[in-house]
């Protein structure tokens, strides 16, 4: 089954409203659905997508009731947790290719590429960082 590995930053639009290009993302996720294509993530991806709620309930952005449920539909998310034994290695490899303080978004980007399979995310600076060598690192804004 064809897989397509997402971030936080896809799926943080899928639960909130008015995130910008919600709509994008939203037919992102209905389209792979419908083409039956398994979205993973590796684990970093709950403890991602948990932070940004909080953040927003600390920042007031958000009340705990609301933080809730939106937790609950990132909890029932179609979106397959995997890892690879491999991925931890090559997530410091590409954070050190491509000067990156931190190895989050490698990590994604190793999964994806362990896996021989399309990452795609919204976030514009890793794209950019990466994309001329990382022709599978897909950005959210150019998906049709």
């Amino acid at each position: 089954m064809p897989e397509y590995c997402i971030d936080a930053s896809i799926a943080i639009k899928w639960v909130i409203k008015g995130e910008a290009f919600r709509r994008k993302a939203l037919k992102f996720l209905r389209e792979s659905q419908a083409a039956g294509i398994t979205l993973i993530a590796p684990p970093l991806f709950e403890m991602e997508t948990d932070s940004i709620i909080q953040t927003r309930v600390v920042d007031g952005r958000t009340t705990p009731a609301v933080a809730d449920e939106t937790l609950t539909l990132l909890d029932t998310a179609p979106i397959l947790i995997v890892t690879h034994p491999l991925m931890r290695h090559r997530a410091r490899e590409i954070a050190r290719q491509f000067c990156q303080r931190k190895v989050y978004d490698a990590t994604y980007a190793a999964l994806a590429e362990l896996r021989g399979c399309e990452f795609w995310t919204a976030d514009k600076v890793f794209y950019d960082a990466v994309k001329a060598v990382f022709s599978s690192v897909k950005y959210l804004l150019d998906y049709p």
